[in-house]
């Protein structure tokens, strides 16, 4: 009910500005809604914004996960992996669809892992979830973000990472740092890194974790810029005898290497929606 009276109030221009701001200061009465929504339900937090957005919206990504939903539905599959899962919207989006018959879901902040298996209890749906990061090597990894209340940006700490090392009190010395992600401004990286937050978590290579051969699998990647890692780390699910379906969400620093590594192994791009890029094998 509250959802839908702020989804009202949104469409007039006065309350537009106002209504995140309000439900950001309103999060202290109650921290989180359950709604339904796609058929299914959800556990939200309305201090987190991306969660917040769901809320209001009933609705994230809608355009990306659609066209993976239609890409998906005329042929049976074995697998859906989703690698980033955060609170398992795609996972619990797709379930419907029973021509999908096993699902896993890979999450590795802690925190939202917590808000995943919460999600798919709710829903009582049969879906296995991981705590760990898909890598290269099996180890123990820093998680790094910014915002305690956008934990959905959580990324693996990599020295050379560009975005990591945009965090410096020094920005205005380089002001080339911005370049790759110019719809930021300077003023967001006045903090340093020892201001942002950090977690320790487990890395797995995902081979050493599913063994799937000869299978029809569909696989969402979302890991801010761990993605060729992720690759090198499932080399038999994705460059073996799998048919595969790919959406992986890719930044311009690896994006030419990943290109070249699927083009290599016979992956076709079908569709690109924003930073977001469709491929498949067969």
């Amino acid at each position: 009910m509250l959802n839908k009276l702020l989804k009202f109030l949104l469409n007039i221009y006065f309350f537009k500005r106002a209504i995140p701001s309000i439900l950001r200061k309103l999060s202290f009465l109650k921290k989180n809604y359950i709604i339904e929504l796609h058929d299914f339900k959800l556990n939200l937090s309305i201090k987190n914004s991306i969660e917040r957005k769901i809320f209001l919206d009933n609705s994230y990504e809608n355009d990306k996960i659609s066209f993976l939903a239609n890409s998906i539905i005329d042929r049976d599959f074995d697998y859906f992996i989703d690698i980033g899962a955060y609170i398992g919207y795609y996972s619990l989006y797709l379930y419907k669809y029973k021509n999908i018959k096993n699902f896993v879901s890979i999450e590795p902040n802690n925190e939202s892992f917590v808000n995943l298996t919460k999600n798919i209890n709710l829903n009582k749906f049969n879906i296995t979830a991981y705590n760990f990061a898909c890598s290269n090597i099996n180890e123990t990894k820093k998680l790094w973000y910014s915002d305690k209340n956008k934990q959905s940006g959580s990324s693996i700490l990599e020295v050379n990472d560009t975005e990591y090392n945009k965090y410096s009190k020094d920005y205005k010395d380089n002001p080339e740092v911005l370049k790759l992600h110019n719809k930021y401004k300077a003023k967001d990286y006045q903090i340093s890194k020892s201001d942002l937050f950090y977690e320790s978590v487990k890395s797995k290579k995902l081979d050493d974790v599913l063994f799937i051969n000869n299978k029809n699998i569909a696989v969402k990647v979302d890991v801010e810029r761990h993605e060729l890692s992720v690759l090198e780390g499932a080399k038999n699910i994705f460059f073996n005898n799998n048919n595969v379906f790919l959406q992986i969400e890719l930044f311009q620093d690896n994006k030419n290497k990943i290109f070249s590594l699927l083009k290599k192994n016979n992956y076709k791009l079908v569709n690109s929606i924003g930073w977001d890029y469709y491929f498949k094998n067969y």
